[in-house]
């Protein structure tokens, strides 16, 4: 009995050990009790997980992006578009400026010397021709913008309808004189080029289909700032006491005809188109509550179409050779409109 009550207690002892070894091994195996998980919160001026590192384009194929140096007007804004939605493509892109033809020239050369994989042109003028051709031979895609170059022909081109603005412009017109017709006046600035020429042309093969419309006249300004304008409108408002609207080529011509018109107290004027999209311009309709005020689009912000191509490119898909943007007219009544549909921003500069 003695034994075996010793018996009992060794293997009472053995498994009391066994139970501690257990719950030993089933904790904390540093012998200390098991922490709670701490979860910190991010901080919320801290970017967090999706903020892109510095290169993350880096390994896309280079894009060239060629424009002339003007940081205001229509002309800057293409450089504005161009730098914003290569930014919201994130593409991986070289963007360069130049003050002259010759200096355009050679940046293209040096696009083409970097290893671009497409080049978006927006040529000074078609001397332009000769570097376009370079990047063809490079068999670099050139897509071409609003100008054209000459005996070079781009594997794409996309530009605004000159002719068409210069359509719906007179349209305009003859709608706002309620079918009675009048007297209309031409401003132009040939010295901007043929694309004004089509302008005109376009108004004058409505006009000239209209048997109540009776063209007076077609006038010139060596350009369109509004200073310029402003004599040779005196001009023609003291030459002419009767005129019911004003076919314009330009929307800054056209602030400079509507401050003589202003300026010279005439009430018979009741329409006047333009030709681009300007927002100062949009600014100022509310202005002349009794003259419809209007512009026929020629957007700066086309260039957004010539980089969907490139990043269409990139993808693989197959694009029109020649995209064509069709022109609005813009008045009072939807002008805010247009401004939201193409994102045009307060620090936009046109």
């Amino acid at each position: 009995m003695k034994k075996r009550k010793i018996l009992m207690i060794m293997l009472c002892i053995a498994l009391a050990f066994s139970l501690t070894m257990m719950a030993t091994a089933c904790g904390n195996s540093g012998g200390e009790p098991a922490e709670e998980p701490v979860t910190e919160e991010p901080v919320a001026d801290e970017p967090v997980a999706d903020e892109p590192a510095a290169d993350d384009s880096a390994d896309k194929p280079l894009v060239g992006i060629s424009v002339p140096n003007n940081p205001t007007g229509w002309v800057g804004a293409v450089q504005w578009t161009a730098k914003k939605k290569a930014d919201e493509l994130g593409l991986n892109y070289q963007l360069v400026t130049s003050n002259d033809p010759n200096d355009q020239a050679n940046k293209i050369d040096d696009l083409i010397n970097m290893g671009c994989k497409y080049i978006v042109l927006f040529p000074e003028n078609d001397e332009l021709a000769v570097a376009a051709q370079k990047v063809k031979d490079a068999g670099i895609p050139l897509i071409d913008f609003d100008r054209t170059l000459g005996d070079t022909t781009p594997d794409y081109y996309v530009a605004g309808d000159n002719k068409g603005m210069g359509v719906i412009g007179a349209e305009y017109i003859i709608e706002k004189l309620e079918g009675k017709g009048g007297k209309v006046a031409i401003m132009n600035i040939p010295n901007y080029g043929s694309i004004f020429t089509e302008r005109v042309d376009g108004a004058m093969s409505v006009f000239d289909k209209t048997d109540n419309i009776e063209v007076i006249g077609t006038w010139a300004s060596d350009n369109g700032a509004p200073e310029t304008v402003l004599p040779v409108m005196k001009d023609v408002l003291t030459a002419n006491p009767q005129i019911d609207a004003i076919y314009s080529t330009d929307d800054e011509m056209s602030m400079g005809i509507l401050q003589a018109i202003k300026e010279a107290g005439r009430t018979d004027v009741k329409v006047i188109t333009g030709g681009g999209g300007w927002k100062d311009y949009f600014n100022i309709m509310n202005d002349y509550p009794d003259i419809w005020v209007c512009s026929q689009t020629y957007a700066p912000y086309m260039m957004n179409d010539c980089l969907d191509i490139v990043q269409k490119l990139i993808n693989g898909e197959t694009v029109p050779e020649k995209t064509i943007i069709p022109p609005l007219n813009v008045d009072r009544t939807n002008y805010e409109q247009y401004l939201a549909d193409n994102g045009i921003t307060e620090d936009a500069p046109y």
